[in-house]
């Protein structure tokens, strides 16, 4: 009774745990899958033997039995052709002629010269091979060809094709198979040798082949290759998880027999359960010791980015790709390094190389067109082996690792451009990169891509030559950078800006992105951080504000993702405080969200003033969902009104005696001189500014002055000095304008008024949602339909109206402000902290 219990608890083991086996990323022939599914088949033909040598007919019980052989005849079919397809990713004839051969001679061997000599007893027999005389049986071939040789002849061909093609982990994999085989042919040695004791417990030797079949599996299917620490940790786990559990319960049923023995049904039971509770324990312990071992092994992210994130930037060239180099030499073990970046002239050549050695990258059509539709931007060697989207070019990307002697390549890319290459050797444990290691890379790519864009446009003598350090930092990053802008060149507009760093390099910028003819956005932010740090972040922010451009038509998901792509790619803290907006010409009218800007001025002709409109704005970066706070506002523009924005650098700088320039001086700098191009008036407020400080800026300034002419066209004045305005660049093909327009005119839209403050409260969410509902599923023609339709809809609300704003007594209204000085408390509600820190 023991028994039948026994193996109806291994029955049902293999059941659930071939229900999720793991093949990794396993040839084609799914060989782990057909073993886990030919270990069930045989361990149920041995229970059902069981039974009907207990209660069924002899011949049932032989038939049982002979099934039971083929099965297991097949598992070791299926383990030898694992071995032998391990390289290999796709089915091939060879491998159904492999099953077809051997599986015809099992058939023959078991069914015609292998006899049942005591079905009870689990007794086999066989006559001898070449007459009496012979010291060979056929069972004994049937053993010896099946258990042995077949499936080490084919460990053997895949440690030589491991050897061939240098592939570390396809070497560790046949060691460790046969480590596996080794135990599982000491278990059936070990269970025979018992067997002439106790002639039942030929019985359990399903037990052996299914730990064997489990332990190959895991083998094969490891894509890392392990140090020496590791390995003890994976034998320490096998042991705690197998062998233990399989002394204990030996010890038990031998411990138990002499007590219980004559009570079989208490017997079976109490055995029963003590395997079950072994095995649980076994697993959990196993599954504990695992993540001791990865929480010990996987301890440097904090390390990791402190030391990345103390990189000085504006250092010597030869102590930052030092200092880079020792990050990963420090935490990652790592042995060697290379950077290799775009030369210009056609391939990637060595911009820095831990070993002094030189590498030449030819550009690749197919390679880069297969990685950048796959998103495949850190590749690990063990990666072209297991994952099957590299196989079509996987000769490309061995050669590749070959020639750098490397093991880990980040793709360094902005949009669907390659800037370089980073390439890192094995590691001084002699360990692989595991997935830890690519959630760390990921997670800090932005700091491995300030690296990279700093060796190509900073660091390659090709570029800079014998510049210095200063006027090669301003010179490729802010010139290059900044002013590739779609400059606008419109008859009802003048744009002028102005941004001085203080510190020869800043996070500050101003982009103009052209959506068509009519329609434009304009992008005026400030990122936080100082010096090249922050200006590597700028460029990034840019660049990707304008692939999002390419597939996002709605005005409040840009800005939501921007906000989610600054929280999870740019370096922790980093925030963004601006302005987004949507000029659309033909309607004469502009559409913004505030994201935390801490000016922005309207001067009205009209009456001759100039109030403040953007009201309360949320920085991005900060709270991890910024769709409840983006809010779309519109302005009606008018013939002769002005539009002045700026970062805070300006209004909160001081002068020598501490008083802060303020708001109030930049209001009457635009009073002043609203008929000069709007060049000039940031000019003249940067002008006044150095006047007032009388001493170095303390931190960097951004103004915009935008002068709308409506279609007074007699206004306009096209400033020739300007060379920028030549340098228009059309993306008319790759922006919706109708939709992104249609959005924010379809939206709830909020009015722009002087005193607005958008307060978080606890109805702050519901009232969010309910200013959005529609906005995306309802078509925009139902909202907008015709243009009079439309014009009604916008002088129907409450839209911006200079006139609502001014009284009788405007001209002596006192437009002071005292408290000028904007913080980031002054933008961002400190509730959403406490939201945050509890999330």
């Amino acid at each position: 009774m023991i028994f039948i219990f026994l193996n109806v608890i291994l029955v049902a083991y293999l059941i659930l745990k071939s229900m999720n086996v793991k093949t990794g990323n396993q040839n084609a022939e799914n060989s782990a899958i057909n073993i886990m599914l030919l270990d069930c088949g045989a361990a149920l033909a041995l229970l059902l033997a069981v039974l009907s040598a207990s209660y069924g007919p002899e011949k049932l019980t032989i038939g049982l039995h002979h099934l039971e052989l083929l099965l297991v005849a097949f598992v070791f079919i299926e383990i030898s052709l694992m071995f032998l397809t391990a390289t290999k990713k796709k089915k091939s004839v060879f491998s159904t002629i492999f099953r077809i051969v051997f599986g015809l001679l099992a058939f023959h061997l078991i069914f015609f010269k292998v006899q049942i000599k005591d079905p009870v007893l689990f007794e086999f027999d066989s006559n001898p091979i070449f007459g009496d005389a012979s010291p060979f049986s056929w069972i004994q071939l049937l053993v010896l060809v099946y258990v042995f040789v077949l499936p080490l002849f084919s460990l053997l061909i895949m440690l030589l094709n491991g050897e061939n093609y240098n592939s570390r982990i396809t070497i560790q994999r046949a060691l460790f198979g046969f480590g596996s085989l080794t135990f599982g042919w000491l278990g059936l040695f070990v269970i025979y040798y018992i067997a002439n004791i106790i002639p039942m417990m030929r019985s359990l030797f399903m037990y052996i082949i299914a730990v064997m079949s489990i332990m190959l599996i895991e083998s094969m299917t490891q894509e890392k290759v392990l140090d020496g620490k590791m390995i003890f940790s994976k034998i320490l786990s096998m042991i705690v998880k197998y062998f233990i559990p399989a002394a204990i319960g030996a010890f038990i049923y031998v411990a138990l027999r002499p007590i219980l023995g004559n009570n079989y049904v208490v017997y079976s039971i109490v055995v029963a359960v003590a395997v079950f509770l072994l095995m649980l324990l076994g697993r959990g312990l196993s599954s504990a010791l695992s993540k001791l071992i990865r929480l010990q092994s996987s301890h440097y992210e904090a390390d990791f980015e402190r030391a990345l994130a103390a990189i000085n930037y504006e250092s010597e060239l030869s102590n930052i790709s030092l200092e880079f180099f020792k990050a990963f030499q420090d935490n990652l073990q790592t042995t060697t390094m290379s950077v290799i970046v775009d030369s210009g002239s056609g391939d990637y050549t060595t911009a820095f190389n831990s070993e002094n050695k030189t590498y030449s990258i030819p550009k690749l059509a197919k390679p880069r067109e297969v990685l950048i539709n796959n998103d495949l931007f850190i590749i690990f060697r063990n990666d072209i082996e297991t994952n099957y989207l590299l196989q079509p070019i996987m000769t490309e990307l061995d050669n590749l690792f070959e020639e750098t002697e490397s093991e880990a390549m980040i793709i360094l890319h902005e949009g669907h451009t390659i800037l370089g290459f980073l390439f890192l050797g094995e590691r001084r444990t002699g360990g692989s990169y595991d997935e830890y290691d690519r959630q760390v890379f990921d997670k800090f790519y932005s700091y491995f891509f300030v690296y990279g864009y700093y060796m190509k446009n900073i660091a390659n003598a090709s570029v800079v030559g014998t510049v210095n350090r200063e006027i090669r930092m301003s010179s490729q990053i802010i010139t290059s950078i900044q002013e590739n802008m779609d400059y606008i060149k419109n008859p009802k507009i003048d744009i002028g800006y102005l941004m001085v760093p203080a510190h020869n390099i800043g996070g500050e910028f101003v982009d103009l992105i052209r959506l068509n003819d009519t329609s434009h956005i304009m992008v005026i932010g400030s990122l936080s951080g100082k010096g090249i740090s922050a200006s590597m972040s700028m460029v990034i922010l840019k660049s990707i504000i304008r692939t999002f451009l390419a597939d996002t038509h709605d005005f409040k998901k840009l800005v939501q993702k921007v906000n989610a792509f600054i929280r999870a790619n740019l370096p922790k803290g980093t925030f963004f405080s601006g302005i987004f907006c949507l000029i659309d010409f033909a309607a004469d009218t502009m559409y913004y969200i505030n994201c935390g800007i801490p000016t922005m001025l309207m001067y009205s002709k009209t009456y001759n003033n100039v109030i403040e409109i953007q009201g309360k704005g949320y920085v991005l970066g900060f709270v991890k969902d910024v769709t409840p706070l983006v809010k779309v506002k519109e302005i009606k523009l008018i013939a002769g009104d002005m539009l002045a924005v700026s970062t805070n650098g300006l209004i909160n700088s001081h002068s020598l005696r501490g008083e802060q320039f303020g708001k109030e001086r930049i209001k009457q700098t635009l009073l002043d001189n609203y008929t000069y191009p709007a060049t000039r008036i940031t000019k003249f407020a940067y002008d006044n500014l150095q006047r007032f400080m009388s001493k170095e800026l303390e931190d960097d300034i951004t103004m915009v002055v935008i002068r709308y002419f409506g279609n007074d066209t007699s206004m306009y004045i096209e400033d020739d000095a300007d060379n920028a305005q030549e340098r228009l660049i059309d993306h008319a093909d790759s922006f919706d304008a109708d939709a992104l327009l249609a959005d924010a005119m379809g939206d709830t839209v909020v009015t722009a008024s002087s005193d607005e403050v958008v307060e978080p409260s606890e109805s702050m969410q519901e009232e969010i949602v309910e200013d959005t509902t529609g906005s995306e599923e309802v078509p925009v023609s139902d909202i907008v339909g015709d243009k009079s339709s439309t014009d009604a809809i916008i002088e129907e609300s409450t839209d911006f109206d200079i006139s609502s704003v001014f009284d009788d007594d405007m001209f002596n209204a006192d437009f002071s402000n005292p408290n000028a000085g904007i913080s980031v408390d002054d933008i961002v509600d400190s509730d959403f902290f406490d939201e945050k820190e509890k999330a």
